[in-house]
């Protein structure tokens, strides 16, 4: 899902003043510190990295919310991870500042309480960031979610618990900090969620190119170290900057990396689009010379490139040829299909055109022959007789057509469905006519017009599509605006699924 950048300003700018006000608190601090008192060499390393992994965790918010991710939910997670990260160090360098000194002891007993916090709040984002970076769907990782969810509340829940019993660390009259004799087991949940969450990247590995595993693993390697070693030894405390140092890898490879081959990416479909478009008559009044018709197409592409199509085209001086079509699936592969489902066509109606059932069989043959895709097509092909007016057409699987006779109202003219296009060889496809007086209207579309659906999920129908129709019109393209702005309002802000593709053709007759 697309992220909105103005959701987004707002906090960015609240949260820009928050990360601004903490360091320069932190940075206060410190000065104090030096100029009041004599701190340990220890304290001034911890305090210096954990100033500079503050700065750089503000340096990766501001970036990601420039850059934006095209995955919301992973971008959330990710600057919680930041975030979560920061108030951690912070805490650290309270502690640091704050050690030793008996009357900031309860100030002592809550940094390193919320400092114990980060860890399994970090494994938590961690496990979530990665499903959603997979796109997962929630039903099927909802019990672990909920599992990784209870561990954490106990996780919590036990460092509160810790402020009574002092099993994983303790403050004592002198205010300095002690380890509990527990503090083995304090990081047991964040070990555990970390290592389940790198088998879940190994599981899912074909998911991800080589370079997302080895940051990933990055991610999850470096902190158990300083973790395991911190586990034996007290006296620096880098695990917040690591930490820290490798979200700032996971941005820059995860995103910019990222970035890069979705700009390639987007300048594919960019060009795919191009070439699609190129492929569709878009010149209309499309035969000036010919009076006996008036046409108007178009076509809207849910995504960048779409698997509808359209087309028109006189195989003679007396016969106009009429395709709608609409691809199953989406993006390029349906784009692709939709390329050859209209070459295919269109070669077929300038040697058929006689009869429009040759046509889709011919069509749906090889489609059909050899074909390990799993799409069809569904088409409307019809043959229109400038001299008589009388309308051939066939189809395969295709949306019902809306006719208007003169002085009447659109109707929906149905007719006998086959099955679509490529579904399997040996389709019988029959061809039905009817007759087209001067002043008649025909409107064919495609599913994206009867199926846009509202913030609510309620389908456009095909009664309110036939209300929209049957609005006054002065020309094809009034005619097809009405129904486009019918569905634009019916919709309002929801997004569109499919594509809307919309043809339509009145018939004027010979003069004379």
């Amino acid at each position: 899902m697309a992220v909105d950048k103005k959701k987004y300003k707002a906090g960015a700018i609240l949260a820009t003043v928050f990360f601004i006000s903490v360091i320069a608190i932190g940075i206060a601090c410190f000065s104090k510190g030096l100029r009041t008192e004599q701190l340990p060499l220890s304290s001034i390393i911890n305090i210096s990295a954990d100033l500079f992994s503050m700065a750089l965790g503000y340096i990766l918010f501001v970036c990601s919310i420039v850059d934006l991710s095209d995955n919301e939910e992973n971008l959330n997670y990710y600057l919680l991870m930041i975030f979560t990260c920061f108030v951690s160090t912070f805490t650290d360098e309270i502690c640091w500042l704050v050690d030793g000194k008996p009357e900031l002891t309860l100030l002592n007993g809550m940094a390193n309480t919320i400092y114990y916090m980060g860890a399994p709040v970090l494994a938590f984002l961690f496990w979530r960031y990665v499903v959603s970076y997979l796109e997962i769907a929630k039903e099927r990782i909802r019990k672990y979610n909920i599992g990784f969810a209870a561990g954490l509340a106990t996780a919590v829940l036990l460092r509160v618990l810790n402020v009574a019993f002092g099993f994983y660390f303790y403050i004592d009259p002198d205010g300095v900090y002690h380890r509990g004799s527990l503090y083995i087991f304090s990081n047991l949940y964040t070990y555990s969620t970390i290592i389940l969450t790198i088998i879940l990247v190994v599981i899912a590995r074909k998911k991800f190119k080589r370079y997302q595993v080895v940051i990933l693993f990055l991610y999850a390697f470096f902190p158990l170290v300083v973790g395991l070693v911190s586990v034996f030894s007290y006296g620096l405390s880098l695990t917040s900057p690591v930490i820290m140092l490798v979200l700032l890898m996971m941005y820059c490879v995860l995103n910019v990396v990222q970035n890069r081959e979705k700009s390639i990416s987007d300048r594919e479909l960019q060009m795919a689009n191009t070439i699609q478009e190129g492929m569709l008559p878009h010149v209309f009044p499309p035969y000036p010379d010919n009076p006996e018709f008036d046409l108007h197409a178009t076509m809207i592409p849910a995504k960048e490139v779409g698997g509808d199509f359209y087309d028109f085209y006189m195989p003679d001086d007396d016969h106009l040829v009429v395709t709608i079509a609409d691809v199953s699936g989406k993006g390029i592969p349906a784009a692709l299909m939709m390329m050859v489902t209209k070459t295919l066509i269109k070669n077929r109606g300038f040697t058929d055109y006689m009869d429009c059932s040759k046509i889709l069989y011919a069509v749906n043959e090889q489609l059909s022959e050899n074909s390990d895709l799993d799409m069809f097509v569904t088409a409307w092909v019809a043959v229109l007789t400038l001299s008589t007016g009388e309308l051939r057409y066939a189809n395969a699987g295709h949306e019902y057509p809306a006719i208007k006779r003169k002085g009447g109202r659109f109707e929906l003219l149905k007719e006998r469905h086959a099955p679509p296009l490529g579904c399997m060889e040996g389709i019988p496809y029959s061809e039905q006519k009817t007759k087209l007086d001067p002043g008649d209207t025909l409107f064919v579309y495609t599913d994206g017009v009867t199926e846009a659906t509202d913030t609510h999920n309620v389908l456009f129908g095909e009664k309110r599509m036939l209300e929209a129709l049957n609005k006054d019109f002065n020309s094809m393209q009034g005619l097809l605006d009405n129904v486009k702005a019918g569905i634009d309002e019916f919709i309002g802000s929801a997004e569109q699924f499919d594509d809307l593709t919309m043809l339509s053709v009145r018939y004027n007759g010979k003069e004379g």
